[in-house]
């Protein structure tokens, strides 16, 4: 055998050596696509044996979808060509294939080579990825891919929607220049943080959008590796919560703040005092709290009506406002109560200050509807630490210092003493043990005589309220009067007096003389009741006294007052 022979030989193991151990399936047919080679790794790829494809054609293993148009045109090329069949295996199922084709020349005989690749894989991967990217696209929210150095490398079509910007004008953009201005780093100094890290994160941002406005939204950033484990993009999915903020921030104001002056109400104010308070710790300073109330504001809701009332109170909550300092507050606790919180001072002669500053304010009239109105205001003045360590402490005496303020005539202020806590203690038990001591016959009356200085005759008395308590003992008139009044309670106290008076009287008329006199105090608050004639006439009436030996004292309080229905109980006594 020559050397020529030999590599010949050489030569054709080499071949079916390699072509035996291809991964890609090899094929050979002639030009009616008969089957004249196949490869091990085609015989597997399509589930027949090796004998079995010699004897079948190319168009037996296509799938029956699938047309026959590519081997004809394999035929006539020598340079190859491409495409992508539909193959069917012994089983009957079937495969996607790429499948190489050119025409070429064994010993004169023109046949057709195929070099076929498995691609089932990639086509449902590719399938993958397109239902995949159209889920992303027609996702409801936001996602962006973002290059580990922070620019945009994609964003869908509910980002476009939500933010205004294309794709075209976000791309290579870093994806904090979205955020607003005042969203500096330590804002999101966590999101920096896991990103650095190569963490996930997950939180609240604020983006801003083409036409400048802002807008929240609830975000999940991860980083996505690579099969080596190393960080290639991060993914971003978010969601635009703009309208669950601006309900969260709707209940937080209508929590927080006085729904008719827009003030911080009780539960903020206090929170804020409670915040200044550990900064004047910090800080080795004072705090002045001022308790605000209005004087006479009843008298406006009840003769005016309270639409008047609340204008009013709209007014006075703008010229407290205007006293302040930055960072001072101011808030409405209910009714016409109002706080002010000054924080950082050195002495109380700030507090004083502006307490001067608000009863100036009040000077001036209210100018409501037509109307010009005069309200005054009295204010009571707390310090921390001195007077009080807590919150509720200041606010307390505070309140004291404001009703000692009231005590001096009202349109004043007043600083807070441990005398005036003790007088509002005393304030409260009093207006506790008065509920009910009618019911419990702790009223009595003492007559105090009146004498004729001509003839020495005792001609007449006066009846004198006394209340004596079994907790509180003797009660002075001038302590018990006052609440009796601002509760009502004097009223059904009044009618008492009033019968056991009359009846005393009744006695001493019928004992000692017919023109016996019996003064009785009338107390303005009665003024108001519109059944104070018919009462008083039934007890005269009950009693069989003559009405010519019946007094009433009265204040000049109650002369000076210009309503009407006090000038008909006047004219009808």
């Amino acid at each position: 055998m020559g050397s020529g022979q030999q590599k010949h030989i050489e030569s054709d193991r080499m071949l079916k050596a390699i072509t035996d151990q291809s991964s890609e399936g090899i094929t050979v047919a002639d030009t009616e696509g008969n089957y004249v080679f196949v490869n091990p790794a085609f015989c597997k790829m399509s589930g027949y044996s090796k004998d079995e494809l010699l004897g079948m054609t190319v168009f037996d293993i296509k799938a029956p979808e699938q047309d026959h148009r590519s081997f004809e045109r394999t035929k006539t090329t020598e340079e190859g060509l491409t495409v992508e069949v539909l193959l069917q295996r012994k089983d009957g199922s079937t495969y996607h294939s790429e499948v190489v084709g050119k025409n070429i020349d064994i010993d004169g005989k023109a046949l057709v080579l195929g070099i076929v690749r498995d691609i089932s894989q990639e086509v449902k991967t590719g399938q993958k990825i397109r239902t995949l990217s159209q889920a992303v696209e027609q996702s409801p929210v936001s996602v962006m891919i973002i290059a580990t150095n922070g620019s945009i490398k994609y964003v869908n079509q509910a980002f476009e929607t939500t933010s205004g910007y294309p794709l075209s004008e976000v791309e290579g953009k870093k994806f904090f220049s979205l955020m607003p201005d005042h969203a500096k780093k330590d804002t999101y100094a966590a999101l920096f943080e896991a990103l650095e890290k190569e963490h996930s994160w997950e939180g609240e941002v604020q983006i801003r959008k083409k036409n400048g406005e802002t807008f929240w939204e609830y975000g999940h950033i991860s980083p996505v590796k690579d099969e080596y484990g190393k960080v290639i993009h991060y993914l971003a999915v978010k969601e635009d919560i703009s309208t669950r903020k601006a309900q969260e921030e709707k209940i937080f104001h209508q929590a927080h703040f006085d729904s008719l002056t827009d003030l911080p109400n009780r539960l903020l104010s206090l929170d804020r005092l409670t915040h200044i308070i550990g900064e004047a710790q910090r800080q080795n300073n004072k705090v002045a709290l001022l308790f605000v109330d209005l004087d006479d504001f009843k008298k406006v809701n009840d003769s005016l009506g309270h639409d008047m009332g609340d204008e009013v109170l709209m007014v006075a909550a703008e010229r407290l406002s205007e006293v302040l300092r930055t960072g001072d507050t101011v808030g409405r606790l209910g009714g016409d109560e109002f706080i002010l919180i000054l924080g950082g001072l050195d002495d109380e002669k700030s507090a004083q200050k502006t307490a001067e500053r608000i009863l100036e304010q009040f000077r001036s009239s209210f100018d409501i509807e037509g109307r010009k109105l005069m309200l005054t205001a009295s204010i009571g003045i707390a310090l921390f630490p001195h007077d009080g360590a807590t919150p509720t402490d200041l606010l307390r005496n505070a309140d004291s210092a404001m009703y000692h303020a009231k005590s001096l005539g009202r349109n004043a202020y007043s600083f807070y003493t441990e005398e005036m806590n003790q007088q509002v203690a005393r304030r409260l038990q009093l207006e506790e043990q008065i509920h009910g001591a009618l019911d419990r016959n702790e009223f009595s009356l003492a007559y105090q005589p009146q004498v004729d200085v001509q003839t020495d005759k005792i001609i007449g008395a006066e009846a004198l309220l006394r209340w004596n308590n079994q907790t509180l003992g003797q009660v002075p008139p001038d302590e018990f009067i006052p609440i009796a009044e601002e509760t009502g309670l004097i009223i059904p106290i009044g009618q008492f007096v009033l019968h056991q008076a009359l009846s005393q009287a009744s006695k001493w008329q019928k004992q000692y003389q017919a023109d016996f006199r019996m003064a009785v105090n009338l107390s303005p608050r009665q003024f108001r009741d519109p059944d104070l004639i018919s009462q008083v006439e039934r007890i005269i009436q009950d009693h069989q006294v003559a009405r010519h030996t019946l007094e009433f004292e009265i204040t000049e309080g109650v002369l000076m007052n210009n309503q009407q229905f006090v000038k008909d109980a006047l004219r009808a006594l």
